[in-house]
């Protein structure tokens, strides 16, 4: 969950759980956002702003408040989404959807299954290789580094052996709408219209720390484009020859009739 006083500041502990520092602590009753909560008290791990786990009537923590440390009257509250996604960036409008699997032919899941792709990052290297790609909150705070080969032009997510031209590249994102959000479980998650999703997914710098070519063309085809509106994800790229196991693969859907 993205802080609101320190942009650049990510929340980690997000679960509903009362945390250790608010057990047994009594709390009145505040009004924030228009929502009855109970404030707990200091949380002394943040040192960015003064901060405050917000619980509902069953103490399940829904949020929190951050105060400035030079004038506690300037505050922000956040608060817990159904989806990862919506908490993360703090947008309203995210929907969860079914499973990544339920998008995709049911040879491809069987592959996925007698392989071992049954994690994102897992799943993403068969993809390398293809336009498709899949996001998670973790990968869209750290983006992952892609390995290419200058010789053979193979793509993995790990230095692998026995290429020693493999060269470090932020992840790209050859086509928009094959990008897919998921969670840990692989569960699809449909961002609104208007999400800051987008600009945080297409202006991330290279590995030397600046934009290479092609993040400055996907940025600028993202600023000309408008906001999609979708109902799901949309199906992954046409059928790809088969390849060894050892090679990353372009997971698709069945060709047409």
């Amino acid at each position: 969950m993205y802080s609101i006083l320190k942009p650049d500041f990510v929340y980690d502990d997000v679960t509903p759980d009362i945390t250790e520092n608010d057990i047994d602590v009594v709390s009145d009753l505040w009004e924030m956002d228009g929502r009855d909560v109970y404030r707990g008290s200091r949380d002394p791990r943040y040192t960015h702003a003064n901060v405050y786990w917000l619980y509902d009537e069953d103490l399940k923590r829904v949020g929190c408040s951050e105060h400035d440390l030079a004038d506690h009257g300037n505050f922000r509250v956040l608060w817990f989404h159904e989806s990862e996604f919506g908490t993360l960036l703090q947008e309203d409008g995210w929907t969860v959807g079914n499973d990544i699997w339920s998008l995709l032919p049911s040879r491809v899941f069987d592959r996925a299954m007698n392989e071992g792709w049954t994690t994102p990052l897992g799943f993403l290297e068969q993809c390398l290789m293809g336009p498709l790609r899949i996001v998670t909150p973790d990968t869209l705070i750290d983006p992952p580094t892609m390995y290419v080969c200058t010789e053979c032009h193979r793509r993995s997510l790990d230095k692998y052996r026995g290429c020693s031209k493999a060269e470090p590249y932020h992840l790209d994102y050859p086509q928009r709408e094959k990008v897919f959000f998921v969670d840990e479980d692989l569960r699809v998650h449909i961002p609104p219209p208007t999400s800051s999703v987008w600009s945080r997914l297409f202006r991330q710098p290279s590995c030397d720390g600046s934009s290479g070519p092609q993040e400055q063309e996907q940025a600028q085809a993202l600023e000309q484009e408008p906001p999609q509106t979708r109902t799901e994800p949309s199906p992954p790229p046409a059928a790809a020859p088969h390849q060894a196991p050892q090679q990353p693969v372009e997971v698709s859907p069945p060709d047409p009739a």
